[in-house]
């Protein structure tokens, strides 16, 4: 999953370094606005199956992960404004972690890129009481940034065990726009729906427990949100 796709300047955040930095929440998406899919968590797929296409691609080690397909296009994607508003109804976990992650050693880090964390007064919320303890606003965005974290360990567990048993597929996209130009996005998979319900008795007892058969059904659910993309890609055109 390539984790620092949004981040320019990754820097530790410390309470020494940055005790007076003030933090505003992203409202400008427009960092988004050159990728056309986001990774995904598997625990995302049921509110982003009603919105966005989940659908799995491959690493560089040929792991496979998900990801939210934002746009049909090869770059680039509709769902901002010219203002940089989201205008989905779900905005994936990825951009909303934005500009905070955690470093593979648990260390919070943020985009020093980014506008709404400054020292300026009045401007957003203290990270750092005055005696260095966390604030209210910190301990929220490391919850975050701590869930997310976990929850990307059960979403590599599960495509794992997807890939064990054989069950993705190639799935090519090729798509006419308005203004009769083709469109063809490749290197993605889907679930084979035949393979998955040909699992073995003890492998689908297994995955239920796990929620994995639940995330495997909403990711062929969201396929149905490829319309609204290929409708947004015609209307732009």
């Amino acid at each position: 999953m390539p984790e620092l796709l949004f981040y320019q300047q990754p820097v530790v955040l410390n309470k020494d370094a940055h005790k007076t930095f003030r933090f505003s929440p992203v409202k400008d998406f427009g960092f988004t606005s050159k990728v056309n899919s986001v990774p995904l968590l598997a625990i995302e797929f049921f509110e982003a199956s009603r919105d966005l296409p989940v659908l799995f691609s491959q690493d560089q080690e040929g792991s496979y992960f998900p990801i939210a397909l934002l746009s049909l296009k090869n770059q680039g994607h509709e769902q901002i404004d010219e203002q940089g508003r989201w205008l989905g109804n779900y905005t994936p976990a990825f951009i909303r972690r934005y500009p905070f992650v955690l470093s593979g050693d648990k260390n919070v880090c943020f985009d020093a890129g980014y506008a709404g964390l400054s020292e300026a007064q009045g401007d957003g919320e203290l990270l750092f009481g005055d005696d260095g303890a966390y604030t209210e606003t910190l301990n929220k965005i490391i919850e975050f940034v701590t869930n997310f974290d976990a929850e990307h360990l059960r979403t590599r567990d599960f495509c794992q065990a997807a890939a064990e048993q054989d069950i993705f597929k190639p799935f090519v996209l090729q798509v006419v726009t308005a203004d009769k130009k083709p469109l063809r996005l490749d290197g993605l998979f889907v679930i084979n729906e035949n393979k998955l319900m040909a699992l073995e008795d003890d492998v689908v007892t297994s995955w239920f427990r796990k929620g994995y058969l639940a995330w495997a059904y909403a990711h062929l659910h969201s396929l149905g949100a490829l319309q609204r993309l290929s409708e947004q890609l015609n209307t732009r055109s």
